[in-house]
C-alpha cells in the first residue's frame, strides 16, 4: 500500500500482535486511531491468486480504526523519514505528536474501521500477461 499523505486523528502505536492468515500467523504492528485520511491511496494485493489493484484519490477511515502492519515507512511532517517494523518499535506504546506522514509505504495485513469512504475509487485486475505498472 502506498499513499502520498497519511493524516491520522488520535493515533496510537498500540504494540504488536499475531494476525491469523491462511499461511499461518503473521507478526504485525497495531496502530489505532479515531479516523484517518489517506491521499493518493494505492493498494496492490495477490491474496487468493491474481493481482488486485485498488486506487482512490482520497480514502477516509472513520470510527475505531485499527491498522495491522508488517512494515510502515514514511516521512513525518514530510521531513524526517522513518521505517517501523514489529521488531523495531518504541516501547512502551506511544501516541506520536505528528499530524501527518508523506510518501508512505506500508505492508498491511488487516485494516478494520467502522466506515470507509473513498473518492475516485478504481478497482482493477490486470489482464493475464499484462505488464504491471510500477508502484
Amino acid at each position: 500500500m502506498t499513499t502520498t499523505r497519511f493524516s491520522p486523528d488520535g493515533f496510537t502505536l498500540a504494540g504488536v500482535t499475531e494476525v491469523p492468515t491462511a499461511a499461518g500467523p503473521l507478526r504485525a504492528m497495531v496502530l489505532r486511531m479515531r479516523a484517518a485520511s489517506l491521499s493518493g491511496y494505492r493498494l496492490r494485493t495477490r491474496d487468493g491468486g491474481g493481482e488486485l489493484a485498488l486506487d482512490a484519490r482520497e480514502l477516509r477511515l472513520n470510527g475505531d480504526v485499527t491498522l495491522y502492519l508488517t512494515r510502515l515507512s514514511g516521512c513525518v511532517q514530510g521531513l524526517l523519514c522513518l521505517t517501523f517494523t514489529p521488531d523495531a518499535l518504541p516501547v512502551p506504546p506511544v501516541s506520536p505528536p505528528f499530524a501527518f506522514m508523506t510518501d508512505v509505504t506500508a505492508e498491511q495485513a488487516l485494516v478494520t474501521s467502522d466506515t470507509i469512504d473513498a473518492d475516485g475509487l478504481a478497482l482493477a485486475t490486470p489482464a493475464p500477461g499484462a505488464r504491471r505498472r510500477p508502484g
